[in-house]
């Protein structure tokens, strides 16, 4: 303090500096909550240079995908059943990194954003179990979808169709490179005769693999909009249009709807217990999540959503799924196997959890080798509610083909009807401790200004009483002169 000010001036500083103190915890703890609310806003909302937004970009969560191939071990005895059922060997995991990236970004005026998604993997060989040379017999995928498509045509059709299936075609795919069943691609002529047998739908590959094309593509997603939380964080990451559609076109009323998020990016919700959806462009659909339990990861708490048995159901248990059937008479499956073959070009190509988890008994039955575990098998994500931060990530899928008897063609003639496990696979991530830190700090946010204020309140007041002690310490010990006391 000043040596030149009177004893005065330096108790109206001391006071001052104490009043001002406590003026501002004030005035911060009452601003603060609007403040932070405007900060967490800016942070979370999607716009160029938002923290949301550099996470959204390109992914900074570590994502694998793992792979999983069924060896069918018996195929020969395939007329013997249900003798002998098809026994099937999994392999696997074939691991690779994965990479998210949005591309091709236009923002819109009414807060929205219209982007593409490149996905780029690299295969992990340390975190695979096999290698991509390994080989696999399953069934021949285009010659099962050429007699398909010609179940229902003329006898000079089904002949021709027959004629070429006996020079180039085969009921099984033998012994095949899994690089070249997943990645790579498989060059088959019969390709060619598939493309002009399905006129209806132009099929956009000259080469069969799972996820042939797929690498570094910025169309095959499709085109996405979504809004970017400006008017509301509880809108960030919504979708409201694929390919500039508000409905797929695929499947009737609501189950057709455009909605929920691609994965990645989370609206913001104080209300854990409440349901999530994802639009996955691998089957052209929304998956709805129930909510499951609360989980910890790094010391953030979140939300767990799982795969239930609503989301795969054919409208028996829920009748609002009723609607995901494409049938003339309904329902065309039982409960646990969806009908994707509006979203795979017309192919009769159905979708399940893992080893059939969840689905109708029949299906287990119907093979072996198979075992459903919830702990391995359930479809879940656990995000942080109030900034949509996802914590941990598990986006399981398995592919099956329909095998079916098809009248005129010998080769599927005397076939059971059933469905032949393909492959599944998982698409994981879990928060990163740098992320988890980003996701901490956050979360204080609200509460950090009003520590603060307390804190310079608590000074303030300290010092206010401190000074008011000195000063009345010192009135009253002060001496009184001898003219006063003989007045």
């Amino acid at each position: 303090m000043c040596t030149c000010c009177s004893n005065m001036q330096k108790k109206m500083i001391s006071f001052g500096c104490s009043a001002f103190l406590i003026l501002f915890a004030i005035v911060l703890g009452t601003l603060w909550p609007t403040m932070s609310s405007r900060l967490l806003h800016d942070k979370l909302i999607i716009k160029n240079g938002s923290v949301n937004y550099q996470n959204w970009i390109k992914t900074p969560i570590p994502m694998y995908l793992e792979i999983y191939l069924f060896n069918w071990t018996n195929p020969g005895d395939i007329h013997k059943y249900p003798e002998v059922k098809p026994h099937f060997e999994e392999m696997g995991p074939y691991a690779f990194h994965e990479v998210h990236e949005r591309v091709n970004l236009v923002w819109n005026e009414n807060n929205t954003v219209t982007f593409n998604q490149r996905r780029t993997w690299h295969f992990d060989p340390e975190l695979s179990r096999g290698s991509l040379n390994d080989t696999v017999t399953n069934l021949n995928v285009i010659s099962l979808n050429t007699a398909y498509f010609m179940r229902d045509a003329s006898t000079v059709l089904k002949v021709l169709t027959e004629g070429m299936l006996a020079m180039d075609g085969s009921l099984l795919w033998e012994n095949k490179r899994v690089g070249d069943l997943l990645f790579d691609g498989l060059k088959d002529p019969l390709l060619d005769l598939l493309k002009t047998l399905n006129q209806t739908v132009k099929i956009p590959f000259d080469k069969f693999g799972w996820f042939v094309d797929r690498n570094l593509s910025d169309t095959y997603d499709g085109t996405f909009t979504m809004k970017t939380g400006t008017d509301s964080l509880e809108n960030t990451g919504m979708l409201t249009l694929w390919n500039g559609a508000s409905h797929t076109g695929m499947y009737r009323g609501k189950c057709g709807e455009v909605y929920g998020t691609t994965g990645e990016l989370w609206p913001v919700s104080h209300i854990r217990n409440t349901n999530v959806s994802i639009f996955a462009s691998d089957v052209c659909r929304s998956l709805t999540l129930q909510y499951g339990e609360q989980i910890s990861i790094h010391d953030v708490e979140g939300a767990k959503y799982v795969g239930d048995e609503r989301v795969f159901d054919n409208g028996t248990k829920f009748p609002d799924a009723a609607c995901w059937c494409n049938a003339d008479h309904c329902p065309d499956v039982k409960p646990g196997v969806f009908n994707a073959s509006a979203c795979k070009y017309g192919s009769p190509t159905f979708v399940s959890y893992p080893h059939f988890y969840l689905a109708d008994q029949s299906y287990l039955d119907a093979v072996s080798g198979l075992s459903p575990n919830k702990s391995k098998h359930q479809f879940y994500i656990a995000m942080e509610p109030h900034t949509g931060i996802p914590l941990d990530v598990r986006a399981q899928l398995q592919i099956n083909m329909h095998l079916q008897p098809i009248k005129g063609i010998k080769m599927y003639e005397k076939l059971p009807n059933m469905m032949i496990p393909m492959m599944w696979f998982t698409q994981r991530a879990t928060l990163t401790p740098e992320l988890a830190n980003q996701a901490k700090m956050a979360l204080m946010l609200p509460q950090l200004g009003i520590y603060i204020a307390i804190f310079f309140g608590t000074i303030g007041t300290i010092l206010v009483g401190v000074f008011s002690y000195i000063c009345i310490r010192k009135w009253s010990t002060a001496e009184v002169p001898y003219e006063e006391l003989v007045r």
